[in-house]
């Protein structure tokens, strides 16, 4: 129904809508090429942090942070990698579902964050970049705060409805 209202549209408008349509892939081609040095240093460098031994580093250095507000120390890499990428963090959940369990805290709890939080890092890369905003203001520390809240929150949550 909607190719059948698209064509009708096409065949009746009085603009030039095949030109309209060629000039808007040219501009999402030119906004992919801006975008794409961005995106791949993003995956370079967070598959480096990764199999470098970084993340886990830096995990076992906030681990006294973390456990104040009830955060295991199992989920750290994984909040830590959430803002960043998308797969990874994904791949990191299935990791943790091996190793722990689907129904442990860690489980939960990074089953929760997963799903209210975001790529922070990657939807600045994209967004940002393509509407070319150079000043984001309080935008990237505002974000971060929220995942920090997130990842507190779940593990509030997960702790108050299963328990530890």
């Amino acid at each position: 129904m909607i190719l059948a209202g698209i064509g009708f549209l096409f065949l009746t408008s009085k603009k030039d809508l095949f030109n309209e349509f060629i000039q808007g892939a040219k501009d999402g081609l030119e906004t992919l090429v801006n975008l794409l040095p961005t995106l791949i240093i993003l995956v370079v460098g967070v598959s480096m942090f990764r199999a470098s031994g970084g993340l886990d580093i830096f995990s076992n250095l906030l681990a006294p942070f973390f456990a104040l507000f009830n955060i295991p120390k199992e989920i750290i890499g994984f909040i830590i990698m959430r803002p960043f990428s998308g797969s990874s963090s994904t791949a990191m959940l299935n990791d943790i579902y091996n190793q722990y369990g689907t129904d442990s805290f860690a489980g939960r709890a990074a089953s929760l964050i997963m799903g209210s939080s975001d790529t922070v890092f990657y939807i600045f890369a994209v967004y940002f970049g393509a509407a070319k905003v150079k000043k984001t203001g309080y935008a990237l520390s505002a974000a971060l705060l929220t995942q920090i809240f997130c990842a507190f929150l779940a593990c509030l949550i997960v702790g108050f409805f299963w328990g530890t």
